[in-house]
C-alpha cells in the first residue's frame, strides 16, 4: 500500500522561504542557538561524571530539566494564545542565556555542585516550557499554509545542522577550555538568538471572542486534542516510547559507552551523526507528501527502539552510529509530517496549546524515564536494561496500528497546495479527513 506521493516542490523552493524577513530571522535565530545547544548536552553529561561518576546523579540533572518543562507546559501554550509570540520567545532566551552562564561560571571556578546543576537545569526547562509552544504556533503566522512543511523540513535542517555541528566540535571544546567554557559557548548563543527574534514583528493572535480564564482556556486546547482520536492516540503511543526507550538511553548511552572504553568524543559524534541522518529526513520531507501522515510518522518513531538494541548486541559506537544514521533519517521525516500536520489540523487561535499539550503528554514519564535508567543499570547492567528497553519499545511503537483513526487521517486541503488558512478539523475523524512521533 502507498503510504505517500512525490510533490512538485524543491529544496529552491524551500529556500525561498527565506526572503521573508520574519521566517529568517527566526530560521538565523533557530540556526545560532541550537549550534549551542548541541555543544551542552555532551558537556553537561560529561560534567556529572567527573563529579560524581554517578549514573543517579546524570539522571538526576537531566531529570531536573524536563520536570518543569512538562509541567509548565501547558501555561506557556496558553501565554502562547495570548501574547506575541516573539516576544515571549526572546524572553525565553534571554533567561536561558543567564541560566548557561551561570552553570558555566560554577563550573569554571570549580564550585559547581550537583544540587546547583540540577536547580539551573530546572530553570532552563522552565523557560523552555514558554518557548516551545510559542515556538511551534509562530511559523502559520510568517509562512503561507500550503508552504508549511517546506518551512518545517526548513527548520529542521537548520536545527539538525546545529546539533551535528555542535556535539561534533564538543568533545574537542571539552578538552580545549574545559566543560564550563563549553557550556558558556551555549550562554552566549541564547543571546544572538534573542537579538534576531527582537527584530521578528508578529502580534498576538486575534481572537474571534473575548479572552476567557486560564483554566477555560486550558480546556478549550484539552478539547481540541481529546476530539481528535489520532492525536491523543500519538501523544499516548509518544509518552510510552520516550518513557521506556529515549530517555533512558541518555543515560544508558554514556554508561555503556564508558564501560566500553569511549567517552565524551563518542557520544558526541553520536548525536553528530543522528543529526546529519535528520538533515537528510528533513530534505526528502521537502518532497515528500505522505497520504497517511500518522502511518509515516508512527513507522519512522518506531526506530527509536533501534539503539538500546544495537548497544545491547554489538556494544561498538561505529555499529551504533549507523543506527543513529538511518534513525536520523527517519526522524527527520517525521517531525516534519507531524509539525505540518498540527499546524494544518489545528486552528491556529489553539495552535498553541495544543502544541504545549503535545509537548506535556509527549514528555509526561520522560523524567521518570532518565531518573530510573541509572539505579537500573547500577542493579542490573547497562547492557541487560538495554536489551528490557528496546524489547518493551517494540510494543510500546506498534499498538497504534490497531486504531482506525490513525490510518483515516489524511492531508489537510491546505497542505495539498490549496491557497488559505489551513481549516479546522472536524471533532470526529472520518476517511475523508506528529517535538516529539517518537
Amino acid at each position: 500500500m502507498s503510504h505517500g506521493r512525490l510533490m512538485p516542490s524543491s529544496l529552491r523552493e524551500g529556500a525561498g522561504l527565506l526572503r521573508s524577513h520574519d521566517f529568517r530571522n527566526v530560521f538565523l535565530a533557530q540556526s545560532v542557538s541550537v549550534f549551542g545547544d548541541g555543544i551542552t548536552p555532551v558537556a553537561l553529561t560529561f560534567a556529572v561524571l567527573g563529579l560524581t561518576g554517578s549514573g543517579t546523579d546524570l539522571g538526576l540533572v537531566l531529570a531536573s530539566q524536563s520536570i518543569p518543562l512538562v509541567a509548565l507546559a501547558l501555561v506557556g501554550g496558553v501565554w502562547a494564545d495570548r501574547l506575541p509570540r516573539a516576544a515571549i520567545m526572546v524572553s525565553s532566551d534571554l533567561v536561558r542565556a543567564t541560566v548557561q552562564l551561570t552553570a558555566a561560571v560554577l563550573l569554571l571556578t570549580g564550585a559547581a555542585q550537583i544540587w546547583q546543576l540540577a536547580l539551573l537545569a530546572a530553570l532552563h526547562g522552565a523557560a523552555e516550557a514558554f518557548f516551545r509552544p510559542a515556538a511551534g504556533a509562530i511559523l502559520p503566522q510568517i509562512v503561507p499554509a500550503p508552504r508549511l512543511q517546506q518551512a518545517n523540513a526548513l527548520m529542521g535542517m537548520s536545527d539538525n545542522f546545529g546539533w551535528m555541528v555542535g556535539p561534533a566540535v564538543a568533545g574537542v571544546l571539552v578538552a580545549v577550555i574545559g566543560v564550563g567554557g563549553s557550556i558558556a559557548v551555549d550562554g552566549a548563543t541564547f543571546l544572538v538568538s534573542a537579538a534576531f527574534l527582537a527584530t521578528v514583528r508578529v502580534p498576538a493572535v486575534v481572537k474571534s471572542e473575548k479572552a476567557r480564564g486560564f483554566v477555560t482556556e486550558l480546556r478549550k486546547g484539552w478539547h481540541e486534542v481529546r476530539s481528535r482520536t489520532w492525536l491523543w492516540v500519538m501523544l499516548l503511543r509518544a509518552c510510552l516510547v520516550l518513557f521506556i526507550v529515549i530517555a533512558p538511553f541518555q543515560v544508558l548511552g554514556p554508561l555503556g559507552l564508558l564501560e566500553e572504553g569511549y567517552g565524551a568524543a563518542a557520544w558526541g559524534w553520536l548525536q553528530a551523526v543522528f543529526s546529519g541522518g535528520m538533515i537528510v529526513g528533513m530534505l526528502i520531507a521537502l518532497r515528500y507528501r505522505p497520504q497517511r501522515p500518522m502511518i509515516t510518522v508512527a513507522l519512522t518513531g518506531s526506530t527509536a527502539v533501534a539503539a538500546p538494541l544495537a548497544l545491547a548486541v554489538f556494544r561498538d559506537p561505529w555499529i551504533l552510529g549507523a543506527v543513529y544514521v538511518l534513525r536520523g533519517v527517519s526522524v527527520g521525516i517525521m517531525v516534519a509530517v507531524w509539525n505540518a500536520t498540527l499546524q494544518t489540523q489545528i486552528p491556529r487561535g489553539s495552535l498553541g496549546r495544543v502544541t504545549a499539550w503535545d509537548w506535556m503528554a509527549s514528555l509526561a514519564l520522560w523524567p521518570v524515564g532518565l531518573a530510573v535508567a541509572g539505579p537500573l543499570a547500577e542493579r542490573f547492567g547497562v547492557f541487560t536494561v538495554c536489551w528490557i528497553t528496546g524489547i518493551a519499545g517494540l510494543f510500546a511503537a506498534y499498538w497504534v496500528f490497531l486504531v482506525k483513526d490513525v490510518w483515516r487521517l489524511r492531508p489537510a486541503a491546505a497542505l495539498a497546495g490549496t491557497a488559505g488558512p489551513p481549516p479546522p478539523a472536524p471533532a470526529v475523524e472520518t476517511p475523508a479527513v506528529q517535538s516529539t512521533r517518537d
